[in-house]
């Protein structure tokens, strides 16, 4: 057959395919929504008069669907003839009716109904008022617990102090008493019943390893995940959800990208895996992947757990999109009981997380350039240029002189600090308000939040709106969820941040002169535009980039929905068909703007055409849709034999398109609208800009588990994937894993050892893929960007490549999960090898191909680690409990192979990609000091040899580090007394290496016009026999070029998060009768940092520091009421 035969019968079968599945989901909405109608009713109409029991039953299956599990000899020899006459009756009392004269009782157990003989002296027994109270694990009340009595309609719930009362119940009835996530109990029945505690059930989020697909038990489970719960997520303010996990999670490195408020992180798992595609984690909420780096419309509050799944069993599962983890997160449901209202309020205020600032003030700065020109004769300011030493200030007149003393001695008097300018302390509030209750069948939770946020950097902030609407129901057979959620971002950004520029607000903080006052006496701005009307000594650094910052605007909308609903068929008691579908949509608008009117706007450069200021408006929307479909089949034989086996078809498609103009000579009259721009004039020709891209995912899957006695464990999954992203004769893959779980305690000789609780090893092994970095990266583009004869013409501009296929790695993993001392010690390690292979290398190709370089997939890299996480109770009472824990991580990694021709090149201007070393390794000449004689640079050879000749090609070495830190990790404490909490979470990464590019302008005669950093003036080589801190800088009118000091150590450990709290006593609150809880707390975001970095912040996954957006520093208080 041809290629070209099969690449239509591929298409062909494809759309047949996805035809014949979405047929098959909307057969399945249907009959799920008729299903839904019965199973929710359960109405019944039944009349007969004197038949025999098992008739009566086979009449309520037929009309019901439900199961009976009887004794069928025991029944037909004492069952009594049945006479019935009920019409649109509910179940219960259907089933109470026909067994009121019966020796037998009913309990419904999911799809099944129970029947069981009563006790023979029931009838001599008498009826009593049951009253007790239900609490949890720690003596807290349960609201909503639902109490019925064994084989009987007659129940109730619990009301908010969790205390019952039930009434007319046989003496030696049995009580049946449950809540959501415990374990139900039976305890007979009596009078006063006092406390009656549950436990949480194995079903509960800490012992179930959430994956998306399935939701195994610890027990069961091969996988290595961790959990992070609300209790976590919810306490932290003015952070996006990824970041919120910092410090939480071994083995992921969660690192800030900007201090801009709503700006995500930068976040990894086990390693960097791949070079030229993505390696951040798929993010997946409520069953729907959604977009990384867009979650400033996510309300952290409604999250309810965190999953991170780290190793192939888990990962293989999303095939194709899972090699980085998968972080599932699962947000927050309603619960049975009666309706509650929670209530939460707070407000702080945000400041720099670390003022470190080592820029000269206005007395050291003018003495810097005395000394300059002293020593130099070169002017590089007014402290020079007036100052008593210059030969120019004793030649001139006494007129002349005491001028110059009066400007010197009126300089001193400016000292401006360029922070207090360019920064603020940003204000906070949040307001959040949620609804949720229900019943045992139907639970509701809804959610209402307002944020805001000033940023540090003023014309900085977000404002975020979202709504929440989860809705579940259980109702036998048929179960199922929907999940709403949108939200509404507006972002004020600065621009320039990150860059060199001058005019820029970040940069301008340090090159800005300190004598340098932005106003004039009469309160007018003085910028480069309209200095020459006043007496200025200055560069006017900050005023101008203060004048832009008043004149333009950089702001972002952005809404975005995310939909998902998930229906599930209880067929048989083993087989359930589920089918579920989400939406994940964005829409964002970005509007900048300059000020046609203003001096940054009249300037006729590239970015402002014709010096009438811009309009820049684009807009962005991205479309994610999955659909998955699937069966599974459970069952446990003999009590020793635990099976389950599932099966699902997944489609997942995606598209992205943008489009956006800039508009020129704006008339002032009419700002931020395209109605004030100029049309049909060369002078302000309009530029567009956009694209449109769509990709598609097709998927068949396979997973397993078999459990022998509670004991042993074997997991399997098989996943078929098929891309549109992949060249075709790649396109179709399979990715696999299999794994096994132990779970030691079960055994004979530890089942019943008191000092170990629990004791599981797990091992797995599986292949996965990394996502491409762009769509079609195998076509040989083209585009409309050169000329020909004078006419517009297509060349093209990569060359594709036809063998391009996907980025394989595969990965081992074993570790074990312990818990010691009635499980006041946990401990879980785990150790891993990933191997990343076909990595995407963009080979750099020669000038004369046409091509800058070319996509292949040739490159190893593999990453190998420990990871731990330890916690316990140090303390733990009725009334004090003190917890402390530590997670870390340690990940080795290294380039195994690049291509097949060559074995290293140059990764970016910085660093260099070479087989033996770790990514992100830095290539610069080594620093060897300064020559203590002659105050010359010095520089090692790589013979180790010294020398004053600098040459970046002969003398780069790969001494100076890595990007990419080895060990991550946090710690954490927390205490409880009585109402009182407090809880305190530190962060930590080490040996990892940043460049330092602000040394670069900031200590360089080459920018010395601008202001320089105190060591210019006191740590710079001046005479000979200068060493030490009078050494660290070279001569001041000598080249500084770039080596190995400038890359430095970018190690902290932050005090990420304290809180304290309060909740008033609950007798207190009783009085109110509708308060359930209110309680106050204080907390404190990135409040020390400890580190060796020189900038405002370490923390940035940047290559290099360069004026970026430092975090922030927040306190904030509040106030939590429910009611």
């Amino acid at each position: 057959m041809s290629e070209k035969t099969k690449g239509f019968t591929t298409n062909y079968l494809n759309q047949k395919i996805v035809r014949t599945m979405k047929i098959f989901v909307f057969l399945m909405t249907i009959l799920c929504v008729q299903v839904s109608a019965n199973a929710f009713s359960q109405r019944i109409n039944i009349s007969q008069k004197n038949v025999p029991l098992v008739r009566v039953l086979k009449e309520i299956k037929r009309q019901t669907g439900y199961f009976f599990l009887y004794d069928t000899d025991l029944v037909q020899q004492k069952s009594r003839p049945v006479t019935i006459d009920l019409k649109n009756a509910e179940l219960s009392e259907v089933l109470t009716q026909t067994l009121k004269s019966q020796p037998f009782g009913w309990e419904i157990k999911d799809n099944t109904i129970l029947i069981f003989p009563k006790s023979s002296n029931n009838e001599n027994l008498k009826a009593i008022d049951v009253t007790g109270k239900i609490v949890d694990e720690n003596g807290n009340p349960m609201p909503g617990a639902s109490v019925r009595v064994k084989g009987q309609s007659a129940s109730t719930v619990s009301d908010s102090n969790g205390n019952f009362t039930i009434r007319n119940v046989d003496e030696n009835a049995v009580l049946v008493i449950s809540y959501i996530g415990y374990t139900d109990r039976e305890i007979a029945a009596k009078s006063q019943m006092g406390a009656v505690k549950l436990s949480p059930s194995a079903g509960t989020l800490s012992d179930v390893v959430v994956t998306g697909y399935t939701n195994y038990t610890k027990t069961q489970s091969a996988a290595a995940s961790s959990l992070v719960s609300a209790d976590k997520i919810n306490t932290v303010p003015g952070l996006t959800v990824d970041q919120i996990l910092q410090g939480r999670v071994p083995g992921m490195s969660v690192i800030s990208t900007s201090g801009q408020p709503g700006q995500s992180a930068s976040v990894v798992i086990r390693g960097i895996g791949s070079i030229n595609g993505s390696s951040t984690p798929l993010f997946v909420l409520d069953g729907v992947p959604i977009e990384a780096g867009y979650f400033q419309t996510i309300n952290p509050e409604d999250i309810e757990s965190a999953t991170v799944l780290k190793d192939a069993s888990a990962k293989a599962l999303y095939g194709s999109r899972g090699s980085n983890g998968v972080i599932v997160l699962t947000t927050k449901k309603g619960k049975a009981g009666r309706l509650s209202v929670n209530y939460t309020s707070q407000y702080g205020f945000s400041n720099l997380s670390r003022p470190n600032f080592e820029m000269m003030n206005t007395q050291q700065r003018l003495q810097f350039e005395e000394e300059i020109g002293a020593s130099f004769g070169r002017n590089i300011g007014p402290g020079w240029t007036y100052s008593p030493k210059n030969p120019t200030y004793a030649a001139g007149t006494p007129a002349t002189r005491a001028r110059a003393d009066y400007i010197i001695d009126s300089l001193r008097q400016i000292n401006t600090d360029w922070r207090d300018i360019f920064f603020q302390r940003g204000k906070f509030q949040e307001q959040q308000v949620s609804v949720s209750g229900g019943n045992d069948k139907l639970r509701f939770y809804n959610s209402l939040n307002y944020y805001s946020q000033e940023g540090v950097a003023k014309r900085t902030g977000l404002d975020r709106y979202s709504l929440r609407s989860n809705l579940d129901f259980n109702d036998g057979k048929f179960s199922g969820s929907t999940n709403v959620a949108i939200g509404y971002s507006q972002s004020s950004f600065t621009e320039g941040e990150g860059g060199t520029g001058a005019g820029t607000a970040m940069a301008s903080v340090y090159y800005a002169l300190p004598y340098e006052n932005p106003y004039a006496s009469d309160g007018t701005l003085v910028h480069p535009g309209n200095r020459s009307q006043y007496f200025i000594l200055d560069q006017r650094e900050g005023s101008q980039a203060l004048e832009r910052l008043l004149n333009s605007s950089d702001k972002t909308e952005q809404f975005k929905s995310i939909i998902s609903t998930n229906f599930a068929y209880q067929i048989l008691p083993e087989l359930k068909v589920t089918t579920r579908a989400g939406i994940d949509y964005r829409q964002s608008t970005d509007q900048q703007f300059v000020n046609p009117d203003s001096y940054y706007g009249s300037r006729s450069v590239a970015n402002t055409l014709g010096g009438r200021g811009r309009l820049t408006d684009a807009s962005r929307r991205n479309f994610n849709i999955i659909s998955t479909t699937g069966l599974t089949y459970a069952k446990k034989f003999n009590e020793i034999h635990d099976f389950e086996a599932s099966a699902f078809y997944e489609y997942v498609y995606n598209n992205y398109n943008s489009f956006g103009f800039s508009a020129y000579g704006i008339d002032g009259r009419l700002p931020e609208t395209p109605a004030g721009a100029t049309n049909g004039s060369a002078t302000f020709l309009p530029s567009t800009t956009g694209g449109k891209t769509k990709n598609a995912l097709a998927s068949i899957m396979g997973v397993a588990r078999y459990t022998y006695d509670d004991k042993y464990t074997l997991t399997g999954s098989y996943r078929y994937d098929g891309s549109t992203r992949v060249a075709p004769q790649n396109k179709w893959h399979g990715f696999y894993s299999f794994g096994a779980n132990w779970n030691v305690k079960g055994e004979e000789f530890l089942k019943n050892n008191e000092l170990i609780n629990d004791l599981r090893v797990r091992g797995s092994y599986g292949i996965t893929a990394s996502p491409f970095g762009g769509d079609f990266l195998y076509l040989p583009t083209y585009a409309v960007n050169t000329s020909y004869g004078g006419a517009s013409a297509i060349r093209a501009t990569t060359p594709g490549n036809d063998a391009f296929d996907w980025e394989y790695v595969k990965e081992f993993n074993t570790g074990f999960d312990l818990a010691m001392f009635k499980n006041r010690l946990r401990i879980t390690v785990d150790y891993y090898n990933r191997k990343t292979t076909n990595m995407f290398i963009n080979q750099p190709l020669s000038a004369t191909s046409g091509f800058s370089e070319l996509n292949l997939s040739a490159g190893v890299m593999r990453n190998r680690g420990v990871e731990f996480d330890v916690s316990g109770d140090v303390i733990k009472n009725q009334d004090f409990i003190w917890t402390v824990g530590v997670n870390a991580g340690y990940n080795k990694n290294k380039i195994l192979h690049v291509t097949d021709l060559v074995d290293s090149y140059p990764d970016g201007d910085s660093r260099i990609l070479k087989v033996g070393l770790p990514y992100g390794t830095y290539y610069a000449p080594d620093w060897a000091g300064v020559n203590p004689q002659t105050g010359e640079p010095q520089y090692y050879n790589l013979d180790g040899s010294i020398t004053t000749a600098y040459n970046v090609n002969t003398q780069s070495t790969t001494n100076s580090g890595s990007l990419y830190p080895t060990f991550t990790g946090g710690f954490n404490t927390s205490l409880s007394y009585k109402g009182i909490t407090a809880s305190a979470l530190f962060s930590f990464v080490t040996n990892v290496m940043r460049w330092n590019n602000e040394d670069f302008y900031n200590e360089n005669q080459r920018y010395a016009t601008s202001n320089q950093t105190v060591r210019m003036l006191e740590n710079r080589w001046q005479v000979p026999g200068d060493t030490g801190n009078d050494a660290i800088l070279q001569k001041f009118d000598l080249p500084r070029n770039f080596t190995s000091k400038d890359i430095q150590d970018a190690s902290f450990l932050r005090l990420r998060n304290v809180n304290i709290g309060y909740s008033l006593p609950k007798s207190l609150l009783e009085k109110t009768k509708i308060i359930k809880g209110v309680k106050i707390f204080v907390q404190g975001q990135n409040l020390f940092t400890w580190t060796k970095w020189r900038g405002l912040d370490p923390e940035n996954n940047a290559v290099y520091g360069r004026f970026q957006y430092p975090n922030t520093r927040t306190y904030t208080a509040g106030l939590n009421v429910n009611f």
